[in-house]
């Protein structure tokens, strides 16, 4: 058997046979359901209701609006396009070469790979490419999740949070929309390095 835990639905539904939903409530309890198949399990976590239990564990379902896709001219009149030349980077075992491309202000774009092909290295690149060094002004902001994140921490989380980013923790909207969302509050007095989730 092999175990995948998994936060992208797309990468789970490719990935998957069966999938089990895990809900609770953070320091108090945690949920594992019985197996699904991969339609009915991601199904189950987008409603927020467990069918085979009878069991609603979110008050709202998670739905997905689709645009329709725009043509070329549209996006690049609307969307602000933004390209990039073909870039390098070559290491000692490694090297990468990517080409030259595109992406607009409000697309997604997907990077898959194993281990060690370049994805993390590739934004790297492009971070370097729109904030050269030199310049004061920041062209576009880039920031990446590490593939591993290992807090060393010994503060709380609210001391952390409120060190890292105290600006947004005093911003009232930031309270409304992140904080009081993700029950932030219930691990404030965790300390960061025993926390049993990533807070990157």
């Amino acid at each position: 058997y092999v175990i995948v835990v998994e936060h992208d639905l797309s990468v789970l539904d490719y990935l998957s046979d069966y999938i089990c939903v895990l809900y609770g409530v953070p320091s108090v309890y945690g949920v594992v359901t019985l197996p699904f198949s991969v339609k009915e399990g991601i199904n189950v976590f987008l409603d927020g209701f467990v069918p085979t239990e009878n069991l609603r564990f979110r008050e709202t379902s998670l739905v997905f609006k689709f645009l329709e896709t725009m043509d070329s001219s549209f996006k690049s009149a609307t969307a602000g396009l933004l390209s990039y030349p073909a870039l390098s980077k070559k290491y000692d075992h490694f090297e990468l070469e990517a080409t030259a491309g595109e992406f607009g202000n409000s697309e997604i774009i997907v990077m898959l790979g194993e281990n060690g092909t370049g994805k993390t290295t590739f934004i790297r690149k492009l971070s370097e490419y729109f904030n050269p060094p030199q310049e004061s002004i920041t062209r576009l902001t880039v920031s990446y999740k590490p593939q591993k994140i290992s807090p060393r921490s010994e503060e709380s989380v609210k001391t952390m949070l409120y060190t890292k980013i105290n600006d947004s923790m005093n911003n009232a909207q930031f309270y409304t929309d992140v904080v009081k969302p993700l029950q932030l509050e219930q691990i404030f007095d965790q300390i960061v390095t025993v926390t049993s989730f990533d807070l990157g």
